[in-house]
This record gives structure tokens, sequence and C-alpha cells, in this order.
């Protein structure tokens, strides 16, 4: 894991969400409307509280909402806990060039979930992932179940009466 730099404010944040939740914190991620904090692994459950009041108490606090990620050292548990509950179809890391790029194929139904408003939480999902791993990009697939290979169609039976005439 890579040197994280704090600024004051995300210091502060840590200092008060350890206090109330009594879970080490790993980092801070502060943006317009969220805070994010990421904790060791196994300790997703007694940061958030019993019934999230660990989570409520510091939304009140802090005014913004507050989203709760588990780290691990496997970057593909990672990924998939940063965007906890979402369901990813499927997520795999392959270098490309000098960048190291995290795939990601997520069902249509998913899609505005995966990206936010304006793509905001794809952002927030690579700056946590540039900050704990070496991944530099992120790549979505959208898997279209329009376009999908299916067996082919039986031809219907005006079509097979007129091939077999066609045929004698």
């Amino acid at each position: 894991m890579a040197k994280v730099r704090l600024t004051t404010e995300e210091i502060m944040k840590i200092g008060f969400f350890e206090k109330i939740a009594n879970v080490p914190v790993i980092d801070c991620i502060l943006n317009d409307e969220r805070v994010a904090f990421i904790v060791k692994e196994g300790d997703i459950g007694a940061a958030i509280g019993k019934g999230g009041e660990n989570v409520k108490t510091a939304e009140e606090k802090f005014g913004k909402k507050v989203d709760i990620v588990e780290y691990s050292d496997d970057w593909r548990k990672f990924i998939r806990n940063i965007f906890a509950p979402i369901q990813l179809e499927d997520v795999w890391v392959k270098r490309v060039g000098k960048d190291v790029v995290a795939f990601i194929k997520i069902s249509p139904r998913v899609r505005r979930a995966v990206f936010g408003e304006k793509g905001k939480n794809l952002e927030r999902a690579l700056e946590i992932l540039k900050r704990h791993t070496k991944i530099t990009k992120i790549k979505v697939i959208v898997e279209n179940s329009k376009f999908k290979r299916r067996r082919p169609r039986k031809p219907a039976k005006k079509q097979a009466e007129a091939q077999q005439t066609a045929n004698e």
C-alpha cells in the first residue's frame, strides 16, 4: 500500500469516526457530497455499527453521506468492496502499456449506480484505487443482453414449406 497524504480536514474526520466507531480507519476520501472511510478487512461491521448507528451519527455530524469501504489486499475484492452493495458481474485487472487497468463488467440495470451522476461514483472509485493500489484506470463493460448470441431461429412454417417446394 502506498503512502497516503491526508489534509487537516480528513484527519479531523478520521479522528471523529474512530472515536464513535472504535475502529481504526486507514484512509478518508472527501468530496462535495460524500465522505468515504476505508477500514481494515473484517472491521466493516463494527465500523457501520448496529443498525448503521455509527454511519448515521457521522452523517449528522458532517452533513454529508458517509460510505464505509472494506480494504483488501486482493485488488479484485477491493474493487467489489468499493462498489458494494452493487453487484458487479466480473472484475479483472490487466496491464495495458504503462497503465494498470481495472475492467468491471456490469449489467445494464446497475449502470446508473456504477457511474453515478456525471461519473462521480467512478471518479471516487478511481481516486480510492489510485491511493491504495497501482491501478490507474477503470474500464466499465456493460453487458448488453440485446446483442447476446442466441440460437438461430427456427424458420417459420411458410418459409420451411417454400424451401421444400423449391428444393423439389
